[in-house]
């Protein structure tokens, strides 16, 4: 069609619709159904690019009704230098400078755009809501401001003793305390962390120590002892020098910024190299004072006593030098050391006063938990009537969820107060909460938004506008199967009780490391304290073992369990404990199938014979070369000219010489038959015997230090 006859085409609905002249732009004409039939689509498309432009600028919120004021502190610059920037853009805004007149919706939008701020329109904030929020953030209760000096008196220093497992730190604390704790210690390790106060045999002085495990599961309680004390005694064995959780305790001592002692421990062996031991720990940037350091050192024997006395005058002389003060008014401020639950009396924590005077009937608040002291014990279980600074004590009486570890525990004046603080602090967690679920929701969001878009840019680029790209371009590319009803794979559900806090943290760390692909480690629940037939009644549910540690089992719970075919383990040691899981794991597991090959031979002629409806069959006949060749095996035949299989399966009948066979050894003629197969054998073909055997699977699972 020429040019002149297509212009009236495109003036005839301007000059029926004069209107459209007026109103805006040339998106309004189009063709006339005359002319669009005679369009013919081009043969080559010109791809379109799908793009997302995100604003790179700072979001800011405003409200319709801000005063400029308002805007200033919203935006976070002075009042003056906003002026002076909206004076330049428009005069008249100096009038309301003084007021607080609602500032026009334009001005705001050009402030933003002056300050490289993306606006985000929203509701005036409630003051209301602002007061509530200011009058919940009193109601909480935080650690007290320093007190005055005189009230400041002389209080224990806390000693840490730590280092590698099996060095000797709770024989260390047995000899200064006189007694028998290590006895007392399944497998001979700490698997707790303690608190004991001691009165120096060689003076005076008290001090509370904390023992903490050396084993490679408890390196949290570590950290928790590091980060809860005054000085760190370092035990080191002067036959094994720095080792793995060594290293591990001097970071810890690092990160927690306090001082510390090396006590050179079992210096009374055989084999002890004592110049060794403080030389291995100058590689970790630890030097000794007799090697030039300043790090004080001390040889020791825990188990004969040997310079005993050396290490109570050392830690002494260092708790003067840190001149350690507290006071025993107002208040009561503690850390929380250890917690679980003991039946018969209830929730219990061990913890040691920091400021304060802990006394009966206390109301105390310890992380998103409260409760009031009914019973307060020492480390020998005699019942104590208050507690002062640096004193460790066991009290009961917390309300519905134990304290964590390292919480630490205020004093409030009621238990009105004490519930209105935990629930300040649960709601707290729970916007905590409901926002990191935002988060990961846009995250899944903005994930989602992105496949589409490049699944849309495919169909675009084939010259597709339309079409859904799930249909078209997701299920192609994944080739979507259906289910085919089996198992996924097997998993191993447990249960967890546990005697103490500490304990449950260890073993559920060990249990982070496991991730297997082949077998799954469920941990259906985790608490402390004893099994309840409640729990035996979820076990059975869920098909879980329940897995104590260091807790008893209740009669009643035992003919519950064995009415349910629950089985409850019960464990002392944590190694043993990780040793019967691996060994589950693998039952659960499961054997796999495996060819093994128990024969070989090479065939020496084809020999054709007719069946009983006359049709010829090939029958090899072989010489086992050496093995069996059991009728009941999984044969293979080897092509000698190609060395490709050209059968795998099941052989229909075995005959030597006349008979029919079960079984061929070494060194022995048969002739082997195969049914319904038209296997053709040449001379030297290889014939193998496979039998299927059961070979057991191992996981691979091996946890640090296990």
């Amino acid at each position: 069609m020429s040019i002149p006859r297509l212009i009236p085409a495109l003036l005839r609905p301007l000059l029926l619709n004069p209107r459209s002249l007026l109103n805006g732009s040339i998106a309004s004409l189009s063709f006339t159904p005359e002319y669009s039939k005679q369009r013919k689509r081009t043969k080559h498309v010109t791809p379109v690019v799908v793009k997302s432009i995100k604003s790179k600028k700072t979001p800011i919120e405003f409200y319709h009704d801000m005063t400029l004021k308002e805007a200033a502190e919203a935006l976070n610059e002075p009042l003056e230098s906003v002026l002076e920037a909206m004076v330049d853009v428009n005069p008249e805004i100096i009038d309301l400078a003084d007021q607080n007149k609602a500032v026009d919706k334009r001005i705001l939008m050009n402030l933003a755009s002056i300050y490289d701020k993306r606006p985000r329109w929203i509701h005036r904030p409630s003051e209301k809501k602002a007061m509530e929020k200011l009058s919940k953030d009193e109601v909480d209760v935080f650690p007290q401001p320093p007190p005055p000096d005189e009230e400041l008196v002389k209080r224990a220093p806390v000693v840490t003793i730590m280092g590698h497992v099996d060095h000797g730190k709770t024989t260390l604390l047995d000899s200064l305390r006189n007694s028998r704790i290590t006895a007392g210690e399944f497998g001979g390790i700490t698997q707790h962390i303690g608190a004991f106060s001691v009165v120096l045999p060689h003076s005076s002085d008290r001090v509370t120590f904390i023992d903490t495990p050396g084993h490679a599961a408890f390196k949290e309680m570590r950290s928790r002892g590091a980060h809860s004390t005054d000085l760190v005694v370092l035990v080191v064995a002067a036959d094994d020098g720095a080792n793995e959780q060594t290293v591990e305790s001097i970071k810890y001592i690092k990160e927690a910024g306090v001082p510390f002692v090396v006590a050179i421990n079992k210096i009374d062996k055989p084999n002890a190299d004592i110049q060794k031991a403080k030389r291995s720990l100058m590689q970790y940037d630890v030097v000794l004072e007799d090697m030039g350091g300043d790090v004080p050192v001390v040889e020791i024997s825990a188990l004969q006593g040997t310079n005993l006395d050396k290490l109570q005058e050392l830690l002494v002389a260092q708790a003067e030098l840190m001149e350690l003060k507290s006071t025993p008014k107002g208040l009561t401020e503690a850390v929380v050391i250890e917690s679980t639950t003991v039946q018969g009396v209830g929730k219990m924590c061990t913890l040691i006063v920091n400021r304060g005077t802990l006394k009966r009937n206390a109301v105390l608040v310890a992380g998103n938990t409260w409760g009031r002291v009914k019973s307060m014990v020492d480390e020998f279980g005699n019942n104590v009537n208050e507690a002062g600074p640096s004193t460790p004590v066991k009290i009961s009486g917390w309300k519905d969820v134990l304290p964590s570890p390292g919480d630490t525990a205020l004093e409030v004046e009621s238990e009105e107060r004490a519930w209105k603080v935990v629930q300040l602090r649960q709601e707290k967690l729970n916007e905590k909460f409901a926002e990191e679920v935002y988060e990961s929701i846009d995250a899944q969001r903005e994930e989602a938004r992105q496949i589409y878009l490049t699944n849309r840019q495919k169909l675009i680029d084939r010259g597709m506008r339309y079409g859904s790209t799930i249909r078209r371009v997701y299920h192609k590319e994944n080739k979507l199967r259906k289910d085919d009803g089996k198992r996924e794979k097997p998993a191993l559900p447990i249960i967890i009780r546990t005697d103490v806090d500490g304990s449950l943290e260890a073993i559920t760390n060990v249990l982070k490391t496991y991730n297997n692909k082949e077998v799954d480690l469920q941990i259906v629940d985790a608490d402390v304290g004893v099994p309840n037939p409640e729990i035996v009644e979820v076990a059975a549910e869920f098909e879980a073992k329940i897995i104590c540690f260091n807790v008893p089992i209740p009669p009643k719970v035992q003919v519950e369990a064995a009415e349910k075919r629950v089985q409850i383990e019960q464990f002392n040691v944590i190694y043993r404990l990780v040793d019967f899981l691996k060994n589950d794991l693998n039952k659960t597991y499961g054997p796999i199938e495996e060819m093994k090959l128990i024969g070989e031979g090479h065939v020496l002629k084809q020999f054709l014979i007719r069946d009983n409806k006359g049709k010829k069959r090939p029958i090899a006949g072989t010489l086992v070369d050496w093995g069996v060749f059991p009728k009941a095996a999984t044969y293979r035949v080897i092509s000698t000219k190609t060395g490709e299989v050209v059968y795998e399966g099941p052989v229909e009948s075995l005959k030597k010489e006349n008979e029919f066979v079960t079984e061929v050894s070494t060194n022995n003629e048969v002739g082997i038959a195969i049914e319904n197969n038209p296997v053709k054998f040449s001379p030297d073909d290889i014939i193998e015997a496979y039998e299927v055997v059961m070979t057991p699977r191992e996981v691979n699972w091996n946890p640090p230090g296990f």
